[in-house]
């Protein structure tokens, strides 16, 4: 499976980023839509990158559902062995590129409803705070 991530800006990149330079995940591709090139210099990089994956399977997470990086991937739902997912997260992302050979829809859909419970309002939760001087 290969993993591909799409964005408005630099999103995507620095998630590929975070995956490689602090998980050691280098697997990890990523295109965005930028300024200067727009949505087309996006689909233009996607169809690139899933020319040479071949028939390989591709995850591409999106950054915002309904937004243009999304919107512009959508095209490729038709594709054999391609899945996409919207509001990627770092928890799915990490779970994705953990992944060894290819994933069931399924097995997406519960690393989805999994990385939903990483975000989480953190003053909602009840902490026992310890003594700093034990």
């Amino acid at each position: 499976m290969k993993l591909l991530l799409v964005s408005h800006g630099d999103l995507a990149a620095g998630m590929a980023s975070v995956l490689s330079n602090f998980f050691g995940m280098s697997e990890v591709s990523s295109a965005c839509v930028s300024i200067e090139r727009g949505a087309q210099g996006l689909a233009e990089d996607v169809t690139a990158f899933l020319d040479a994956c071949g028939d390989e399977q591709v995850v591409i997470c999106s950054d915002l559902m309904g937004g243009s990086a999304n919107q512009t991937v959508m095209p490729w739902l038709g594709r054999e062995n391609t899945i996409i997912v919207a509001g990627m997260n770092l928890p799915l992302l990490l779970q994705l590129a953990m992944v060894t050979g290819d994933v069931t829809l399924e097995e997406v859909r519960d690393m989805v409803e999994e990385s939903r419970q990483g975000i989480v309002v953190m003053n909602d939760l009840t902490f026992e705070m310890g003594d700093d001087d034990e």
